[in-house]
């Protein structure tokens, strides 16, 4: 018999079988978990269902490199956050690999939480590294039933940092464009015109398809994105301009794997640092391609998008998250102080 049971925002589908373990398996969202427990059911009854690789005999001295490898198997590639939760899970394993389970307890943690502070790790980072490893051990206790104490419970969770404040300005653009034509990188040089004019997250740029481009209507869609929920994306005139000098060969708009893209925009930050003649600290030091998804919503704030018109273009959820990401210039805003004591005069005249 089958069950379907909702925690922590994911589903986890149970199939009892009379005489034998109970089959389980977690899904983020309930149609997949369901669609998994009849299709399991059936093989049943038919006599066709074949154990898979099963996990290791449930005990408090599994190794940490055995229960992360098998969570990474069979969780972390069900996730749209796939390579950076498999990421933090590979760093957990050459930390505590040859560690046994009940070994890997709050103390550790605490130690982990202090040497990430130490390499300067964001409380944002460390947060995930406490969200990863507080899942796996969710899943000893929910699937493994390993009677296994979470080591994060009663650890205050890191406050969210004050979010980055840099503006990629006119100049800077110029910079980085212009350094694309000297290395010979034209679609890295359309990427980022692209980026500066969408607010897109790097990601989202390169999946799109020609599919996803509605020329006459002048915007993109977006399926699958960071918080789950699609959503359409306006172009303006540039990123039109920037669409029209692209082939149509390919399925990609912009036909380049993420380490490549990766790459060259080392190369081009590394060129840039030599061209930057400007007085203080070089702008090209720290700079990130998300920074250009920060630079697009405050340059369409300075235009005087209201706050519902600037999250529908970059996909925030909550007026929190999106002032993190939007710094209107000082310039923009004198600009609009301005007009509106003018505007107030006149109507007293």
């Amino acid at each position: 018999m089958a069950s379907i049971q909702k925690r922590n925002g994911s589903y986890r589908a149970r199939v009892k079988r009379v005489g034998e373990t109970t089959l389980s398996k977690t899904f983020n969202n309930r149609s997949d978990a369901l669609q998994w427990a009849k299709h399991t059911e059936a093989q049943i009854s038919l006599g066709l269902y074949m154990e898979p690789d099963t996990p290791p005999k449930p005990s408090h001295e599994v190794l940490f490199e055995v229960a992360a490898t098998h969570y990474i198997k069979t969780h972390s590639i069900h996730k749209r956050i796939v390579r950076c939760e498999t990421s933090r899970l590979q760093i957990l394993i050459k930390r505590w690999g040859s560690l046994p389970i009940s070994k890997v307890d709050k103390s550790s943690v605490i130690a982990l939480r202090d040497d990430l502070l130490k390499m300067g790790r964001s409380g944002e980072t460390i947060n995930h590294y406490f969200n990863t490893i507080s899942k796996l051990f969710q899943m000893l206790n929910d699937e493994w039933e390993i009677k296994i104490a979470n080591p994060i419970k009663g650890i205050r969770r890191m406050p969210a940092s004050q979010g980055r404040t840099k503006r990629v300005n006119l100049e800077l653009e110029s910079l980085l464009l212009s350094g694309c034509d000297h290395l010979s990188l034209p679609l890295l040089h359309s990427i980022i015109q692209f980026a500066i004019q969408t607010g897109m997250r790097r990601g989202e740029i390169m999946g799109l398809t020609w599919d996803d481009i509605d020329l006459p209507n002048r915007k993109a869609y977006l399926h699958q994105t960071k918080n789950g929920e699609p959503r359409q994306v306006p172009l303006t005139r540039q990123a039109m301009a920037v669409l029209e000098t692209l082939s149509r060969h390919e399925e990609k708009v912009f036909p380049m794997g993420m380490d490549a893209l990766r790459s060259q925009f080392k190369r081009l930050k590394d060129y840039t640092k030599t061209q930057w003649n400007g007085v203080g600290i070089n702008p090209f030091d720290d700079l990130r391609f998300h920074d250009l998804r920060h630079e697009a919503l405050s340059r369409l704030s300075d235009l005087g998008l209201n706050v519902i018109e600037l999250s529908h273009i970059s996909g925030h959820r909550t007026l929190g998250m999106l002032k993190r990401y939007t710094h209107p210039s000082h310039v923009a805003i004198l600009k609009r102080l301005d007009s509106q004591v003018f505007a107030n005069s006149t109507t007293v005249l």
